[in-house]
């Protein structure tokens, strides 16, 4: 390996890291004694390098793996050059919790290599850790200058995915019964130990699991045949598709089932399979029994892991994750059902572990630089978000005003994390919380009726530039929105026009009222 006399570092950067990541490797004591240049992607010309050049990569990946402005042309230039005789390193920056994590700097890394490239230290993608990963990337560079060898020097600095076919173990460290709620709702904790997963408020953690055996055993039963619990274990039961619904029907040949899958049918298609699963749809469709395992075994879809909304904030508690979850059962037409997920994790106990992994909900974050009041709104376990933002704003934000419209059922059993946010309002996190207990009076009093008690105030939020976050059921979201659209004509003036032309498509538009709802 020839020795090195120029070192160019290029970096790539949407929104400021890698860029300053490149300036203080610049100002690195060991590349004094060496001709340094540094420049965005875009403006690093390959063509003026030869082979005494190392060129030093820092850069991070926007969006679905896509390169920042200041690189996007950069992959281009070299995919049109013969070859590429230089050396090179690459520290890439992304968030584990994107489907495509640190997509840019891979793709770079891949089209080097295939130009001949000679990488000098094995490719780094790095996670929102970024910073202690550069710290212990930055002796590799210095090794590989005074100590030069053909062999790339490999590492352990890059993060491992995570994802539905490689979860982490998470050790339950907490689990605790909320309010006095019924159905229960918990306080889950697991343990991020060791994992490389770091997250952010409003993000989310997906929960794998299989198909309980009480459940197994009632296909066992209605097949009369034991492999169902093999056959059915991964697959998806609950959550069925039209094309599950008309392949069940081609077989049985049911007409009701058929007229069911109408599309004119739709919202009656809705209210039936709400609370049902497949085996009602066999009992109820095909009581002849014509559809076998056999049959059923390639129509089904594999069982989905279930998102849960985080309910900690990742850059003040990295080493856990905290989950809200109600436990989900009920009688429906002589069966017992539970949640898929929820009564797995209801019953779990400190020291078991659970299977799981996280993702990035990019539309649904509190933005980097926060210079407007927060106006978060949910119910029920909708909650959990919220206390991951507060969580945040008391450490990351200061002077920014919020507020807080929470429902429930009764406030004696089901007032959600009471003890925090009452915390939070007297250290001054919270500025103010709104509730509504539906049940505590005889007209029912919803969420959405504590919006509108406060509609004055609502609006000078909206005209004070506040970031609305709405999280709970479609239906809830619905009536906000629709009292939001009420509040804009009654007291800003601001008639609903259409879809497209009113108060609310104007907040989405301008990323300023975001929804995380089920």
């Amino acid at each position: 390996m020839s020795l090195i006399t120029h070192i160019h570092i290029a970096y790539g950067s949407e929104s400021g890291n890698a860029e300053k990541l490149a300036q203080q490797l610049a100002q690195q004591p060991f590349l004094n004694h060496y001709s340094m240049s540094l420049s965005t992607l875009n403006e690093t010309d390959l063509t003026t390098f030869n082979p005494n050049s190392l060129l030093l990569v820092l850069t991070s990946s926007f969006g679905d793996g896509e390169p920042p402005e200041n690189a996007d042309g950069f992959a281009e230039k070299l995919e049109n050059l013969t070859a590429c005789n230089v050396k090179y390193a690459i520290f890439g920056l992304g968030d584990i919790t994107y489907d495509k994590f640190c997509g840019y700097s891979k793709q770079l890394d891949c089209l080097l290599q295939a130009k001949q490239a000679q990488a000098v230290i094995e490719r780094v993608d790095a996670d929102l850790n970024y910073q202690e990963i550069f710290k212990q990337w930055l002796p590799l560079v210095q090794q590989v200058l005074t100590q030069p060898n053909e062999a790339p020097l490999t590492h352990q600095l890059s993060v491992q995915v995570y994802g539905e076919d490689a979860t982490y173990q998470a050790e339950v460290l907490e689990i605790k019964h909320l309010a006095n709620s019924n159905p229960p709702v918990y306080h889950l904790r697991l343990s991020l130990k060791d994992s490389g997963i770091f997250y952010q408020a409003g993000d989310l953690i997906y929960i794998k699991v299989n198909q309980p055996e009480q459940l197994l055993n009632q296909y066992a039963e209605w097949f009369d045949d034991t492999q169902a619990l093999n056959v059915l274990r991964n697959k998806e039961l609950r959550l069925l598709s039209k094309n599950v619904l008309r392949d069940i029907q081609k077989i049985c040949g049911s007409q009701a089932l058929k007229d069911l899958t109408k599309i004119s049918n739709k919202k009656a298609l809705e209210q039936y399979l709400y609370g049902r699963d497949l085996l009602d749809v066999l009992q109820d469709f095909d009581p002849n029994k014509t559809v076998t395992l056999a049959d059923l075994e390639p129509m089904l879809s594999n069982l989905s892991a279930r998102a849960y909304s985080i309910s900690s904030c990742g850059k003040t508690h990295s080493d856990y994750v905290d989950l809200c979850v109600r436990h989900v059962y009920y009688d429906l037409n002589g069966r017992s059902y539970q949640g898929t997920a929820s009564d797995y994790l209801a019953k779990l106990q400190a020291g078991e572990f659970v299977s799981i992994f996280a993702k990035a909900n990019p539309n649904f974050r509190l933005p980097e630089h926060l210079n407007a009041p927060v106006v978060m709104i949910g119910s029920g376990t909708g909650i959990a978000p919220h206390i991951a933002f507060l969580q945040a704003l008391e450490s990351q934000y200061q002077n920014v005003e919020s507020y807080l419209f929470f429902g429930e059922r009764y406030r004696s059993k089901d007032f959600l994390y009471q003890a925090e946010l009452e915390n939070y309002l007297s250290n001054g996190t919270l500025t103010q919380l709104f509730t509504a207990f539906s049940r505590d009076q005889a007209e029912k009093f919803y969420v959405q009726n504590a919006l509108a008690n406060q509609a004055e105030l609502v609006w000078k939020l909206i005209q004070q530039g506040a970031y609305f976050y709405i999280c709970g059921s479609k239906a809830m979201s619905k009536a906000i929105d629709a009292e939001i659209i009420k509040i804009a004509e009654e007291i800003g003036g601001q008639p609903y026009v259409d879809d497209f032309n009113n108060i609310i498509a104007q907040l989405v538009a301008e990323g300023r009222l975001m929804r995380d709802v089920y």
